[in-house]
């Protein structure tokens, strides 16, 4: 942030304070605990994970990515293992999900099979098994203040600053989120009747090339009142578009300029 910041020529009042509530080591360990299969055994390799819940959420999701159009059969079809029997083309064919996930990796190399479905599982424990949501969140609850706060949030931590912004009416100045799923439908699905927990100001960034970022909070994936502030023109560097930060030439998120001038404006 202070290198976007910086970039930019802009730059926050001194009084700020930073809350950076870190869930990842927890969310990992959680993750291990689960009966979950590792990542490579499920989208990589194509393999049913023995969770139909998962199965059909991941499919899902990857039927979403799909209808975006921008990978065609032919590059799916060009990643089919040898042997590999295809009655029909589709998410209930594993050897289709494990090609698409492949054609997906040579279009966003960013994406590896392996980080696809780790996202997957880490959305899908969060959002569907209530002891991993209320572990994670407890970790968020007490950073909780009545200060005037902005909320800025980044791909599964939009899913989580959303689920806790419902329940808690924090003094809130702002939410921002960056590079969100919470369009996706099967996301959607999970998260029971939609509202906008920043009537105030809720701004939405994102790259029209990041995949996670599949759906604009729009008036047709996620309608809400107030409607939601989005903006598209993010150009994000990264190796898969959706990285929040970055090494020098990459450009994540808290890079763009109009993202920082949002920040700032808020």
């Amino acid at each position: 942030l202070k290198r976007g910041l910086d970039d930019a020529g802009l730059s926050l009042p001194d009084d700020i304070a930073f809350d950076h509530p870190f869930y990842g080591a927890k969310l990992d360990a959680l993750v291990k605990q689960s009966k979950l299969p590792p990542a490579s055994e499920i989208v990589a390799m194509g393999n049913s994970s023995g969770d139909p819940g998962f199965d059909s959420f991941t499919r899902s999701i990857l039927q979403e990515i799909d209808g975006r159009g921008e990978i065609t059969e032919a590059e799916v079809r060009a990643q089919m293992d040898p042997d590999a029997t295809l009655t029909e083309m589709g998410p209930q064919n594993w050897a289709w999900v494990r090609a698409f996930v492949r054609a997906v990796d040579a279009r966003w190399p960013g994406f590896s099979g392996d980080r696809i479905n780790d996202f997957l599982t880490d959305v899908w424990l969060y959002l569907d098994k209530p002891g991993v949501r209320d572990a994670i969140d407890e970790i968020i609850e007490a950073e909780l203040t009545d200060e005037p706060t902005l909320v800025v949030s980044h791909s599964l931590g939009t899913v989580v600053a959303y689920n806790i912004l419902k329940r808690h009416k924090l003094n809130l100045a702002g939410f921002m989120t960056l590079g969100s799923p919470l369009a996706i439908k099967a996301i959607t699905a999970k998260l029971g009747l939609l509202e906008n927990v920043a009537p105030k100001r809720w701004v939405n960034a994102y790259d029209k090339a990041d995949i996670v970022a599949l759906n604009p909070l729009d008036g047709v994936h996620f309608p809400v009142a107030p409607k939601i502030a989005n903006y598209a023109g993010v150009h994000n560097t990264t190796g898969n578009r959706h990285g929040i930060g970055g090494q020098h030439p990459e450009r994540g998120y808290l890079l763009g300029k109009k993202v920082v001038q949002q920040i700032v404006a808020f």
